[in-house]
């Protein structure tokens, strides 16, 4: 008995080992050392960049300038680290291994946005995590470029190669995600064909979530697809529904008063209003505007005679709702729709609408 006894005790001594060691894998650890900041918290945050927010994902106490941040993940995800007091941040992958992280406030780049004010500490060492040296190597072989297309056109030839080598890494979905951002114009079979590559974690990603919904709203604003209806409001706070001009030709003329190309494009549309009004044609210019002061003034130094109506910014940190379902990115952006609400031409290319609006009434 005494022999049974000890093997039975033997094996559940065990098992606590083996339940540690199974899920060993699937936490981290964050270790980091502070230089030029004794004493805070320490604030892991993820961010959502369709939503423009940030959720807490742990935090801790910074003493004697060390730290000690540990937990679990699904997978490996790009994740801000705040030190406060002074909102002192710097960007992390953090993934499930043992991960290290020197910090030396020394050349932080401080701001000042509104009431918010903080730094962006650029003297920081990581080691530990395999997506962070990953996206740090996209990011050493992708700067320098001389203008946004350069930079694009380098991006894109680092990222094909690395998701087709790692499809399974998070930190390749990263690097397309991050260049998405900055360049949501991105042909759409390009885009779709890189997600294509992925497999495994990647796939489960809120990166690749998404990046698959900016692929169904773009599609949703192509050219043969009817435009979404709009109420807005005019300059006198009257309101103007986009569904009232059925049966006319309608250029929706996204512009705002900051904007130089936008402005620089008016005296043209004012040619073309002239010459297709009395054709069934109309312009409804929307300012992106959030102040209606910039706005107004713009509209009494341009006296442009077609309907004006103002976009709307119901959500903090995000861009004016209607533009925003476009898709574009940019200003200016021109729609034209045919007499049933169908969208004909969407480009920032004025000559597109011009040649559309000449094969639909003549030139």
């Amino acid at each position: 008995m005494n022999v049974i006894k000890t093997v039975l005790l033997a094996a559940l001594m065990t098992v606590p080992f083996m339940v540690i060691s199974q899920t060993k894998g699937m936490s981290y650890s964050l270790t980091g050392i502070v230089k030029g900041i004794p004493d805070g918290e320490v604030v892991l945050n993820s961010y959502d960049f369709r939503t423009r927010t940030s959720a807490k994902v742990n935090t801790g106490k910074l003493k004697n300038g060390k730290f000690v941040l540990k937990g679990d993940l699904k997978m490996p995800e790009m994740m801000n680290l705040v030190i406060t007091p002074g909102n002192w941040s710097t960007q992390i992958f953090v993934e499930n291994s043992a991960i290290s992280v020197i910090i030396d406030t020394t050349g932080a780049q401080h701001y000042s946005y509104g009431t918010e004010k903080g730094a962006s500490l650029k003297n920081v060492k990581v080691t530990g995590s395999k997506s962070h040296a990953d996206f740090g190597q996209y990011q050493l072989a992708t700067s320098g470029g001389k203008g946004r297309d350069e930079v694009f056109s380098k991006q894109l030839e680092y990222i094909k190669p690395f998701i087709a080598e790692n499809p399974s890494s998070v930190a390749g979905l990263y690097m397309l995600s991050n260049h998405y951002m900055f360049n949501s114009q991105m042909p759409l079979a390009e885009l779709e064909g890189l997600l294509a590559q992925l497999k495994g974690e990647p796939t489960q990603s809120l990166y690749f979530s998404n990046i698959k919904k900016e692929i169904e709203e773009r599609k949703s604003v192509l050219p043969g697809n009817m435009v979404a209806d709009f109420t807005l409001l005019k300059p006198d706070s009257t309101k103007f529904t986009l569904s009232s001009l059925k049966g006319k030709y309608v250029l929706i003329d996204f512009w705002a008063s900051w904007c130089k190309p936008c402005r620089e494009a008016i005296p043209h549309w004012k040619e073309v209003y002239t010459k297709y009004k009395d054709k069934g044609f109309e312009i409804v210019g929307v300012t992106n505007d959030s102040r209606w002061a910039d706005w107004k003034k713009a509209m009494e130094q341009e006296q442009m005679p077609w309907i004006q109506v103002a976009d709307e910014f119901p959500l903090k940190n995000m861009p004016a709702r209607v533009i925003s379902k476009y898709k574009h990115g940019t200003i200016p952006l021109y729609v034209l729709l045919d007499k049933d609400g169908t969208i004909l031409v969407k480009s920032g290319d004025k000559n597109e609408i011009d040649n559309k609006l000449s094969e639909l009434m003549g030139g």
